[in-house]
């Protein structure tokens, strides 16, 4: 998906430099992605129970699927 311009990185950095388009500025975005960057791993677990996720699946999940190394890159 174009974030912005022609950047279709998963990446943080792409989201906060794309909070203009979105009547944002950096430090509202950084802010953002700080509490969704907490609220995920504080409510990891109890998702996880609640969808009946085995120990192999959330290892999977984790690092792959959500909270990817790959969000961090510059």
């Amino acid at each position: 998906m174009l974030i912005s311009g022609n950047q279709r990185k998963s990446q943080l950095a792409c989201c906060v430099e794309a909070a203009a388009v979105f009547l944002l500025s950096r430090m509202e975005a950084t802010k953002i992605t700080e509490q969704l960057q907490e609220g995920i791993e504080q409510h990891w677990q109890l998702v996880c129970d609640e969808a009946q996720l085995s120990p192999v699946d959330r290892r999977l999940f984790w690092g792959r699927q959500f909270m990817n190394p790959y969000i961090y890159e510059v």
